[in-house]
């Protein structure tokens, strides 16, 4: 598998790098599966969950995906007393850093509506995004979870890094889009930006797969290990995931819980 550049800090002896493994893609197939077992879940109609305070998530779609696939995820938010509203970002394909001004723009409006900070909910690399944007006005966010996303370095699959190779190039062919947008070397500056720290005001937290077939599972926690939570099932199937939907209700309603 091809690596990339690791977004671990450097040490005295230089930057650790852990040896890649090529995740079970075959396994993306039985995402299904998480999307059947939530439906027949008591915590799909908000059940045995403890609910909201209406204020506002944003829920952040993943790599190559939309809005739209995340729609179960986002009635679910406002069954259990919060105010989803979707990213608004488009099609998740373009240069991060474009998208990040996007979603900006969202978390702004959903700010002014509801006059509270808001809490965004990412899928896979919609959590970096959402890190972003974070880091940037962490003023208007309190919370920010985390769905597979590759938190310690930027890799994949080979491929999804495939597809993504091919995406730069057809996005460079029809619009504006540098072809280094999505690496190291676009001047948007979003894989450097993401390595910092989120300011303390900002509480943080990862549900992850040891299953998934798409980023590596190790990448996909955090490094303090209490703010880490594994729901199995596949990646796609994250925000399918009724066992995911209970740690995020958890995690959304504990206004005490860590940093």
């Amino acid at each position: 598998m091809a690596r990339s550049r690791t977004l671990q800090q450097p040490t005295s002896g230089g930057v650790a790098v852990r040896a890649a493994i090529t995740p079970p893609i075959w396994r993306e197939s039985l995402w299904p599966v998480d999307w059947l077992s939530l439906r027949l879940s008591p915590v799909y109609y908000g059940l045995g969950v403890p609910h909201g305070d209406g204020s506002a998530v944003v829920v952040v779609p993943g790599f190559m995906g939309t809005d739209a696939y995340l729609f179960e995820l986002y009635l679910w938010l406002g069954r259990i007393g919060y105010r989803p509203y979707m990213s608004g970002i488009g099609f998740n394909a373009e240069c991060p850093g474009r998208l990040t001004r996007r979603l900006l723009r969202t978390v702004e409006r959903a700010h002014e509506e509801t006059g509270r900070p808001v809490r965004i909910v990412g899928h896979s690399l919609g959590g970096l995004i959402g890190r972003r944007v974070c880091l940037e006005r962490p003023d208007l966010c309190s919370q920010l979870v985390y769905l597979g996303s590759p938190l310690q370095a930027m890799r994949a699959h080979p491929a999804v890094q495939a597809t993504a190779a091919v995406m730069r190039a057809a996005m460079n062919a029809i619009s504006s889009q540098r072809a280094d947008c999505l690496t190291d070397s676009c001047p948007c500056g979003f894989t450097q930006d993401v390595l910092q720290s989120l300011p303390e005001s900002v509480r943080h937290a990862a549900i992850y797969t040891q299953a998934d077939g798409v980023v590596d599972w190790h990448d996909s926690q955090e490094r303090d290990p209490d703010l880490n939570h594994e729901v199995g099932g596949t990646h796609i199937g994250l925000v399918y995931n009724s066992r995911a939907y209970g740690v995020l209700a958890g995690l959304l309603a504990d206004v005490s819980g860590r940093k």
